[in-house]
């Protein structure tokens, strides 16, 4: 009885709380909900991210499961439009958890396509593919239907896959649905002739032509850019003089647009095509282009992290000021309110290592793209000053050097991009391991007690991940002809055994530096890792990850 009575007021205090807490969410919602899709619609992106960041972080308190996916939704497409995919891709696979069967369809029709983007852009062409055919699954009228069919002959395109793309194209260029919508029909009538070309057809030429007819009278100059570097392509080996005027003529668009990465497109397409000064002065452009767009990407993907992590910071902060006065409400039930406290500060120290373990990841990407990439660009930039590019030797070296840099850039993407945990995971691991394979070197794989035991997603990302650092690490100093890696299981642990026959070291402190990200992220997950090794005696690593 006495009990009753202490608990009932206890109880009132908490549930008045709890409302007064959903109401505020609720207005702190939509007020930064409207004030993000305000900024979102005058294209100030960067501060719209940040609106639309709050909204979501109050989200969580609306139940409503349509009120987290939206301000995901349109985080994930201004991270796209600013071509940071990866975290585009990120905030849609968080979105794809709050679906259920009365999410708007809408949302999940434009939660598939921005998957299918991304993933085009970061060449995944087969996941694309996928996203692209759920999207047009769940399309409800024909005009949305052709659009993204028209998306799937372009992810061929891209793929040159010109056979695929044209029996695509061709099925829809005629429907009289598309031909009322000019921008869209003119996109078909682009893709299809572009790909005519390619297979040496004679009438890609007129579609090309009534591509461009149908762009310049409804003045889409982004359409105009890319159907003018399609006729540059063109015209390229039969009329170089026609091939290089198309070819400025995008440069025009693209610029007038702002589109750095045509700009670039072209630039390299008119140094090719160029001699002499002409083809130095084109080169210096892309050069110096490229490198300020590098910069500019590298500042946004930065600029999104710290937004996102400031948002969660005072999230967090709004989060321990309830619970303080949860705390003080519930003082007399000490126990459970010391058991819940201690739960909490474990959980706490635990996200604090994913967090610095994500920070130095970050930091170690940045590191690659200072030392090697802008080292290229900088280097490249100086054999183009300093070089006679009449020299039909120094222009190959120069367009070397620029497919070098393209290149680097494409990797540094691939080597960071998000791994799948699901069913097909152990067979991209064994993949991924089975790629450090040469003529003179074998890598031994063995991982079947991995399928013995159920593991979180937090633990595959991490054992993927320290395995490809081992694996980077393997080939850039052990001179190894053998590598091995074994997978075994007892009641209380995961053990992953690594060992070569390289060259070893002596030098144990300048090792732990080298592979330090790998050590912090087995400490993450309450593992260990230890390292063996001496001076030609080969290197051995022992991991060790509790069972759940």
């Amino acid at each position: 009885m006495i009990l009753k009575k202490v608990l009932f007021p206890i109880l009132i205090c908490m549930l008045l709380f709890s409302c007064d807490t959903d109401i505020l969410s609720q207005k702190k919602y939509d007020e930064y909900t409207s004030k993000g899709n305000d900024l979102f619609k005058k294209n100030q992106f960067d501060s719209a991210y940040v609106y639309f960041e709050k909204s979501k972080s109050y989200s969580s308190k609306v139940n409503n499961e349509n009120t987290i996916i939206y301000p995901l939704l349109m985080l994930s497409e201004i991270q796209r439009l600013k071509n940071d995919y990866h975290g585009c891709e990120e905030n849609l696979t968080e979105a794809l958890k709050y679906v259920t069967a009365t999410t708007d369809r809408s949302y999940l029709i434009f939660m598939y396509n921005n998957f299918a983007l991304s993933y085009s852009e970061l060449a995944d062409y087969k996941e694309a593919l996928k996203y692209y055919n759920l999207s047009h699954k769940l399309a409800t009228t024909l005009k949305a239907k052709l659009i993204i069919q028209n998306n799937i002959a372009y992810n061929y395109l891209k793929q040159n896959k010109f056979t695929e793309a044209k029996k695509v194209l061709s099925a829809i260029k005629d429907n009289d649905s598309l031909k009322n919508d000019t921008i869209t029909y003119a996109r078909v009538l682009d893709n299809l002739g572009y790909t005519q070309f390619k297979l040496n057809e004679s009438n890609g030429i007129k579609n090309l032509f009534e591509a461009q007819r149908i762009r310049k009278k409804s003045k889409d100059e982004i359409g105009l850019t890319a159907t003018s570097m399609h006729l540059a392509e063109y015209y390229s080996q039969s009329n170089k003089d026609t091939a290089k005027a198309y070819a400025i003529q995008a440069l025009k668009f693209a610029s007038k647009i702002k589109n750095p990465d045509d700009k670039i497109e072209a630039l390299q397409f008119l140094t090719k095509l160029s001699d002499g000064k002409n083809a130095k002065d084109y080169a210096l452009q892309t050069f110096t282009l490229t490198d300020s767009l590098v910069k500019a990407r590298k500042v946004a993907k930065n600029q999104f992290a710290k937004i996102k992590y400031d948002s969660k910071q005072a999230l967090n902060e709004l989060e321990k000021q309830k619970r303080h006065k949860e705390f003080l409400i519930l003082g007399i039930i000490s126990l459970f309110g010391i058991g819940l406290f201690a739960y909490y500060k474990i959980k706490k120290r635990n996200h604090k290592k994913i967090r610095e373990t994500a920070y130095q990841t970050e930091t170690r990407i940045a590191k690659k793209l200072h030392d090697e990439l802008a080292n290229d660009v900088h280097n490249t930039i100086a054999f183009a000053e300093t070089q006679d590019l009449l020299n039909p030797k120094n222009k190959d070296t120069l367009l070397e050097n620029l497919e070098t840099i393209y290149n680097r850039t494409r990797n540094i993407s691939n080597e960071n991009k998000d791994i799948d945990t699901g069913e097909l995971y152990l067979e991209k691991l064994k993949a991924l391991l089975a790629s450090y394979n040469s003529a003179d070197r074998n890598v031994i794989v063995n991982v079947a007690a991995f399928h013995q035991i159920k593991t979180s997603k937090e633990v595959k990302i991490v054992v993927y991940r320290v395995l490809q650092e081992l694996m980077v690490n393997m080939k850039k100093h052990s001179q190894c002809t053998i590598a091995s890696i074994t997978f075994t299981t007892s009641n209380k642990q995961l053990q992953i055994n690594y060992s070569d026959n390289g060259i070893g070291t002596d030098n144990l402190i300048n090792l732990k530096n080298g592979l330090q990200n790998a050590e912090n992220r087995i400490l993450s997950i309450n593992g260990t890792l230890t390292f063996d090794t001496a001076l030609n005696k080969g290197f051995k690593v022992k991991i060790q990850i509790p069972k759940p």
